[in-house]
């Protein structure tokens, strides 16, 4: 039986990071056998486009140091692999069977109803009025992360976040609340406010 991991070693992230060019050039049909043979298709279907047991793979929403770390430690029903399980090269494996070959663009957002929705579903309760961040809920904008990689957190959080399905947002109303994130100004510099000037 496979027991999850309590951390992920950071020295080997690095690894991956520095070999992925050359883990993504494998053979897509090596990676698909992979993804098959270890029972992935159950839940997430043939191609990695989800089913009701477990979300879509195939979105490129996550880097492969993202992929391998959270198959290490996973969330929510899904078990763990640790390395003794699957190695991080059959992960590249699956990874570039998984990863399309054009990356999920950015449905066009709207910022003034990106701004009612982020307001209206309660977003400001845990990540405060303008996506700064707050005591329960992390910053999400200026500069937020890409769309695909939000809308799959959104869909699949961690922690204490409740799942957004399409049910109770559509992935339109992500792409609304992700431009009202992405429109948010840049803070001042610290230096320009007087009481914080050194």
């Amino acid at each position: 039986m496979l027991t999850p991991m309590r951390c992920v070693d950071a020295a080997a992230i690095a690894l991956i990071l520095l070999v992925s060019p050359c883990v993504l050039a494998q053979d897509s049909e090596s990676g698909r056998d992979r993804y098959a043979g270890y029972g992935c298709v159950a839940c997430h279907g043939a191609q990695g486009e989800g089913t009701a047991l477990g979300p879509g793979l195939a979105t490129g929403a996550l880097t492969l140091a993202e992929f391998i770390a959270y198959l290490r430690q996973p969330t929510g029903n899904m078990p763990a692999y640790p390395p003794d399980a699957i190695s991080d090269e059959a992960l590249g494996e699956v990874y570039a069977y998984l990863t399309p070959a054009t990356p999920q663009a950015s449905p066009a957002g709207r910022v003034e109803t990106g701004a009612a929705l982020y307001r209206g579903v309660g977003c400001y309760e845990c990540h405060s009025n303008e996506g700064q961040g707050g005591a329960q809920g992390p910053r999400l904008g200026p500069d937020p992360i890409s769309f695909p990689r939000f809308s799959w957190y959104v869909r699949h959080p961690s922690g204490g976040m409740p799942p957004y399905t399409e049910q109770v947002m559509s992935d339109q109303d992500l792409a609304d609340v992700y431009a009202f994130l992405a429109a948010r100004p840049q803070p001042p510099d610290l230096s320009s406010i007087p009481l914080l000037a050194p």
